[in-house]
């Protein structure tokens, strides 16, 4: 049985996804730490493994699989397989024998419904009043375009507005992967935009394999954690006189569902098939606010799980040659990388500990597993890798968020996240969609949010969720590109991501010992995200 307490565990959710503490709430529903023991899919029969075979087509290394008492489940075109086994040698026999490249244990999960609507929402009508007073934005209300644009501290800041990008540039065209909890395939600001056909959910019923024979049942891309629809709005809500609008209002948005209804875990599987999908498909730009299940480091040089890396089999070296593998092709077939940076307050050029990993499977009886040392050889995915534009968050004051990583060599740019020490609860944080199969945001604080308006002559209601992290700005920044990708759309990624940083508006270093750097810091890359100059160059 799992037995955590609810602050460890909403601790080890909040650092999964690139969102602070102060966040969850998020997934505490009525009762998050019973969904998350009913949701826990264990075998005492079978285990699942990530293998890294020599080729794609190697066929000594899927019969090994074989002869070890492995089963293959699938087979990807980068030579990363899934396989399951029963024999509990499987894994060290199979590394020992030199017919694959590295193995590892792979994560099981199952997906479960969560869908608690209560309290009530906060309406509109009173959101918007208490942001008038919060923001006092130029224009009132009719600050626009949307009604409850009022709220979007987030979009003047870097110019997405009826007077900035929104009037030269709203994306149109651009093709953006939402690499993340899935989508809420029928709320209103992110439905007009979704390209429900192409979408895909990597994650099968009672697994978290990432087999893409899931793409045809389209309902597995409905996002039940809530994480995905803020971050799809964040890209790409549409002006559509309800809720909010996106940084690229007029893109089109393609789920790519890779993380877990509960929990949010992310696993390696489910990541690389997500990567090598929006590879095949040619993907403009591909969001991913989270860091890959189940190390928050991965050291490279860790083949073998020291004594305190629980559990056995879980091989970071081979979760750093898959991720990589697949972010490569990805980028080599035309898709921008983005990323949030994390929530570790933490310098990522110069990291020492890490007290969350391994965060899956769950460690029983009660204590998680002890800090371990780590160092410049462990990275953290994907964000650190050298083809991701990686992004750190600002509050609405404009200055780093309280929980943001930095650093000198990884950050590129800087883009609104929120950050609740900067304005009163809840208006530090980031507005925007919510799914309607999610739990409450945050029940004890209300920071979910109902409007109602008429849209194309009928009633229609949806929800948005007051929240913050990097992972919020991510997306900001990974619209931006979107926006590059509609003026330009043949500009090779590296391109892209250059002109995202050309083009930011330059910050300099507060008054906090940390931050060093002139033009460019490593608390905020090459500046702010700005849609207006981004989006016109």
């Amino acid at each position: 049985m799992l037995r955590r307490t609810i602050r460890t565990w909403r601790a080890r959710v909040a650092r999964r996804l690139g969102v602070p503490l102060t966040l969850l709430g998020l997934v505490a529903g009525a009762s998050p730490l019973t969904s998350i023991v009913a949701a826990q899919a264990t075998t005492a029969s079978s285990s699942r493994y990530l293998v890294i075979l020599k080729s794609a087509n190697d066929a000594a290394g899927k019969s090994a699989i074989a002869r070890f008492g492995g089963k293959l489940v699938h087979s990807n075109k980068l030579g990363i397989a899934v396989a399951d086994s029963a024999d509990p040698a499987f894994m060290t026999n199979l590394r020992a024998s030199g017919k694959v490249d590295d193995v590892a244990r792979d994560a099981a999960w199952r997906e479960a419904s969560l869908s608690d609507r209560e309290p009530p929402p906060v309406p509109g009508p009173q959101t918007i009043t208490g942001c008038l007073n919060q923001y006092n934005p130029p224009g009132g209300v009719g600050v626009g375009p949307d009604p409850l644009s009022v709220c979007q501290w987030d979009m003047r800041m870097i110019n997405a507005s009826p007077s900035g990008s929104y009037a030269v540039n709203q994306g149109q065209g651009a093709r953006v992967g939402i690499l993340d909890t899935g989508l809420d395939v029928t709320h209103p600001d992110i439905a007009p935009n979704l390209n429900l056909a192409e979408s895909c959910s990597f994650i099968l019923p009672g697994t978290p394999s990432s087999l893409p024979v899931n793409c045809p049942t389209k309902s597995a891309v409905q996002d039940y954690f809530g994480h995905g629809t803020h971050v799809g709005g964040e890209v790409a809500a549409p002006i559509n006189g309800i809720g909010v609008a996106g940084v690229a209002p007029r893109a089109t948005l393609i789920g790519l569902h890779a993380g877990t209804a509960i929990g949010g875990y992310f696993f390696t599987s489910s990541v690389v098939n997500g990567l090598i999908y929006a590879g095949d498909h040619h993907l403009d730009v591909v969001n991913m606010s989270f860091f890959a299940d189940p190390f928050l480091y991965n050291c490279k040089n860790d083949s073998t799980p020291s004594a305190n890396t629980f559990p056995v089999g879980l091989s970071q070296k081979a979760i750093v040659k898959a991720i990589s593998k697949a972010a490569a092709y990805a980028v080599h077939n035309g898709v921008v990388l983005v990323a949030a940076a994390g929530n570790e307050a933490s310098d990522l050029d110069h990291p020492t500990v890490d007290e969350i990993s391994p965060d899956y499977p769950p460690s029983p009886p009660a204590p998680p597993p002890p800090p371990r040392d780590v160092t410049n050889a462990c990275v953290v995915l994907p964000q650190e890798l050298p083809w991701v534009a990686t992004i750190s968050a600002v509050g609405p004051q404009k200055v780093l968020s309280f929980y943001s990583d930095y650093s000198n060599s990884k950050v590129d740019v800087t883009a609104p996240g929120g950050s609740s020490d900067q304005a009163p609860n809840p208006y530090g944080r980031v507005l925007n969609a919510w799914s309607s199969t999610a739990p409450v945001v945050n029940p004890n604080a209300r920071r979910e949010v109902e409007d109602c308006e008429t849209v194309g002559g009928a009633p229609v209601c949806a929800l948005y969720g007051w929240i913050q992290g990097t992972s919020m700005a991510s997306p900001h920044a990974a619209g931006v590109a979107a926006l590059i990708r509609a003026k330009h759309p043949n500009m090779p990624p590296m391109a892209v991501e250059a002109m995202l940083q050309n083009t930011a508006m330059p910050m300099s270093c507060p008054l906090d010992p940390r931050c060093t750097g002139g033009g460019q810091t490593n608390f905020y890359g090459n500046g702010l995200v700005d849609a207006l100059a981004a989006g016109t160059r």
